[in-house]
This record gives C-alpha cells, structure tokens and sequence, in this order.
C-alpha cells in the first residue's frame, strides 16, 4: 500500500530554476537596498556637527517668523481627579479652568505639567502655548512648571518674550526622564515641541 520513495527518483527542474529566480531576485534587492542605504549614509555625511538628537527644521513658519528646531519629549501627566487644583494653583481664572476641566472630561486633551528653566544661564523669558492657552515663562536655573492642556500628543510653541541677543535663549526642560536643554531660540525663531503625556 505504501510505496518507499524512490531514490532514484529526479527532481523536476522547472520547479527547481522558478526557486533559484526567486532567490535571485531577493538576494538582488536586499543588494540593492545595502548599496542605496550605503549611499546615503555617505552623503549624509558632513563637516558641520550633527545636530542635538530629535530635531529638525519646521517647513512652515508663520509670516514674519523663522522657523526654529522641533524636539520631542515626554512630561507628566496631571491626573483627572487632581486637574482642578492643579488649575487653581497654575493661576487660571475660573472660565479657563471651567473650560479646559470640561475638555478634560470630554476627553478632549490631558492635563500636563511642563517644568522650564534656563539652560544657558543667561535668563530671559519665554512664552509657551497650547492651542488657545499661552503662559509666560521666566527662565532661572530653578525649574518653574507650566501647567497646560495638550492633546494626548499635541504640539507646544516656545516662543522668546525677551530678547535672547546674539547667543540667543537656551530653555531646558524637565521630562519624566530627566532635564533636557532645547535648541537655542534665536531672535524671530521658535521652537515646536510634540509633548507626550506620560
């Protein structure tokens, strides 16, 4: 009833140069793909220093003000139940608090806390904005918290109130991970920060 396979027996070489032209074919592309990425790797390469991990250039800047990097960083989260008195003491007038509690219980946004303070040791003062809600910001070596709404991962403008001179404003921030200085700011500049409340 069963028959042993025969020994003998040859292998049907259609089947066996349709198999070789794939292998072929993949060995070609991933060829291809090294020697693309190789190339790139080599023109990206400059004599300027790279700059700070997590930046980039804004493609659209606002009339009138140049673009300045974006990073992204992740801040802590205020709790729902703490949202109130985490507004009550931010300094919110009682219509701002009313709308952005209610947003947060539409689930709108979150509720974070973004510490600033001055990288550079030069002081000055910047403005931070989320959506609708901007605060000022005095830069000093000791940490100062903004509390604003942003989405889950919504994007905060830093623009400098002062002006940062020919060195320019070296804000820093503290992320759940620990202090982080930001891109300098230079005059008609601003930095895009995506915040991720954690």
């Amino acid at each position: 009833m069963n028959q042993p396979p025969d020994p003998l027996r040859k292998a049907n070489p259609e089947a066996e140069s349709s198999g070789a032209g794939l292998r072929v074919m993949v060995a070609t592309i991933a060829g291809i793909s090294v020697l693309a990425g190789g190339g790139f790797w080599i023109n990206s390469k400059s004599s300027t220093p790279s700059p700070a991990p997590l930046t980039q250039r804004v493609s659209e800047p606002a009339p009138g003000v140049h673009a300045g990097p974006a990073v992204a960083a992740e801040f802590a989260l205020i709790a729902p139940e703490h949202a109130a008195k985490a507004l009550r003491d931010a300094g919110y007038s009682v219509s701002e608090q009313a709308k952005i509690l209610a947003g947060i219980k539409r689930r709108e946004y979150r509720l974070v806390n973004l510490p600033f303070f001055d990288a550079g040791g030069h002081g000055g003062a910047v403005s931070v904005q989320s959506g609708p809600v901007t605060r000022i910001v005095p830069l000093s070596g000791k940490p100062v918290s903004v509390i604003l709404p942003i989405l889950i991962s919504g994007e905060v403008q830093v623009n400098p109130v002062s002006d940062p001179g020919a060195a320019g404003l070296e804000p820093g921030a503290l992320t759940i991970l620990g202090p982080m200085a930001l891109p300098t700011i230079h005059h008609d500049e601003y930095l895009t920060m995506t915040v991720i409340a954690q």
